[in-house]
């Protein structure tokens, strides 16, 4: 899949780590025609108001990643290739971050590895960036020796990375990233359990996924929420940020959500058996 990337959310990947992506997405063999800024302005759709974009801008850049169980396909009128919307959702192993310039060149501008080594950036000189938090509500989760953590599918689901944010206290056999956190890869067999979480739930009537969970200063549960992308005029009417075209978010009060609904998102390729849910 191919997705173009705002200024704002480049910085964002190649500076503290951001591991997040939604929105609207294209198949990448769909666009490869569309090898120039102009070309791209056009194939992504991205002269929506507001837009950070320009069809003369020295450069556009794209990430492009592999098929997310998170991805549902959008029928939309009129629109030059076929689209799909991504729901808010932690950036796939492998992906590629790529600039690519008026003349039809490009280079590779970053590697997201997978949630145990985060991005590694390619331009010569830059630093390493950040790890972005790790979150249970968005991403694949895995149970391992009876605990749950953070985790990715790797070698065409042979290999589950297992991430934690600190040391391990019991387990050996854990390393340290260049980045810091802390991982370790082991045999899809090993693990007993392997889904995402998709915690959905309503706010002010408007459907949002709950992508972050945390106590603030004063111990009040709170929540970023994304916008499930069906009714943009009421995210604008609640004043959501916009994040880009069909993207909002808000941190709120946990205890404002209702409506709140638990899934677990299992692929195929994920699971041994019969997937319990996946959003194909």
């Amino acid at each position: 899949m191919q997705k173009a990337i705002t200024p704002a959310l480049t910085r964002a990947h190649l500076s503290v780590g951001h591991d997040r992506v939604a929105g609207y997405v294209v198949r990448a063999e769909d666009v490869s025609f569309a090898t120039t800024p102009s070309q791209l302005f056009e194939v992504h759709g991205l002269g929506y108001p507001g837009t950070p974009f320009s069809p003369y801008a020295p450069s556009i850049d794209v990430l492009r990643f592999e098929s997310s169980p998170q991805l549902q396909y959008k029928d939309v009128p009129g629109y030059i290739v076929p689209l799909w919307w991504l729901r808010h959702s932690r950036i796939p192993p492998g992906a590629e971050l790529v600039r690519i310039f008026a003349d039809g060149t490009q280079i590779l501008l970053g590697h997201y590895g997978d949630v145990g080594s985060g991005w590694s950036v390619t331009q010569l000189g830059a630093r390493r960036p950040a790890l972005a938090s790790l979150s249970r509500c968005v991403g694949p989760v895995a149970k391992w020796h009876g605990a749950y953590l953070e985790a990715d599918v790797v070698d065409d689901g042979s290999t589950v990375v297992l991430a934690l944010a600190n040391p391990p206290l019991f387990e050996r056999d854990f390393q340290q990233s260049p980045a810091g956190r802390w991982y370790r890869r082991v045999p899809r067999e090993d693990v007993t359990e392997l889904f995402e979480l998709d915690l959905t739930a309503r706010w002010n009537d408007l459907s949002v996924r709950v992508v972050d969970q945390w106590q603030d200063a004063q111990r009040y549960v709170v929540a970023r929420i994304s916008h499930l992308g069906d009714d943009v005029d009421r995210a604008e009417q609640l004043r959501l940020d916009r994040v880009e075209a069909g993207v909002y978010e808000a941190v709120v009060y946990a205890a404002e959500l209702t409506d709140i609904q638990t899934n677990q998102v299992v692929p195929h390729t994920w699971a041994p058996g019969p997937a319990q849910r996946a959003w194909a």
